[in-house]
């Protein structure tokens, strides 16, 4: 702990002087477990069709202004500065959701409309490019509104808002890092479809286990703090659940070799 505070001090020394973007860069990935027990809280509390991953993205521009805001000299400490900041992004990604329910509503109404009308000219089910092309909309904005359609009518904010949500505003730039190793968007994409697929049929809980633990890193200790279990619960919680999967996938192994 005390090494790791010292390469934050380290790091920080750095920044302020002329304030790179290379050493942002590297203290976002320093602070990035901070959004990682954020977003496993408020994961618990929103609707299923909002997930982990969701959160943590909209967390990141949080973090991401947060470094870029802080001024050591007010002597507040950046994780709990941070921690204001991530929260406020993730409510103002949400808020977002909840101004486009009007707009997703009607969409709903009306592609439900045409796909009957297609259905009955066509004899079967309409393709995605048939109704955005019927509906006089753009496939892209058709993806955006089914893809938001997909995460519910409304989201209330009323269970995640905090007395002190942060002064976070939507940052226009977004994300601006720039990596000439970084990570192909496909290997990404490829994780997250084995991520669905092995965690599918856990409940909530059992799936943040395994996402903080495989994929975050965390220790059961840890994840302890941010469920609110012990760390024997999450030690059996984890027991259970590889029990589970390893039947499972034993099972779906001799159906394809029957």
């Amino acid at each position: 702990m005390k090494s790791s505070r010292r390469d934050a001090d380290a790091l920080w020394n750095k920044y302020l002087h002329g304030r790179p973007i290379s050493i942002r860069n590297k203290l976002i990935e320093h602070y990035r477990p901070l959004v990682h027990m954020l977003a496993a809280r408020l994961a618990q509390k929103l609707p299923a069709q909002i997930s982990y991953e969701e959160i943590c993205s909209a967390g990141y521009d949080g973090l991401m202004e947060a470094v870029q805001a802080y001024d050591p000299s007010h002597k507040a400490k950046f994780e709990t500065f941070c921690q204001q900041r991530i929260h406020g992004a993730v409510m103002d990604w949400l808020r977002t959701l909840d101004g486009q329910s009007r707009t997703v509503r009607s969409f709903e109404k009306q592609r439900m409309r045409h796909k009957e009308l297609l259905d009955s000219a066509l004899g079967r089910p309409p393709s995605d490019v048939e109704l955005a092309e019927k509906m006089g909309m753009s496939r892209d904005r058709y993806a955006e509104l089914s893809r938001l359609s997909r995460l519910g009518h409304e989201v209330h904010l009323s269970s995640v808002q905090s007395d002190d949500d942060g002064h976070h505003r939507g940052s226009p730039g977004g994300w601006d890092i720039k990596d000439a190793q970084a990570i192909d968007p496909s290997q990404r994409v490829s994780r997250q479809m084995l991520t669905d697929y092995i965690t599918r049929g856990l409940n909530r809980e059992e799936r943040l286990v395994l996402v903080l633990y495989y994929t975050e890193g965390l220790t059961m200790a840890e994840i302890g703090l941010v469920l609110d279990l012990s760390e024997s619960r999450v030690s059996q919680i984890h027991k259970d659940v590889i029990a589970r999967l390893r039947r499972r996938f034993k099972d779906e192994a001799a159906e394809l070799v029957a």
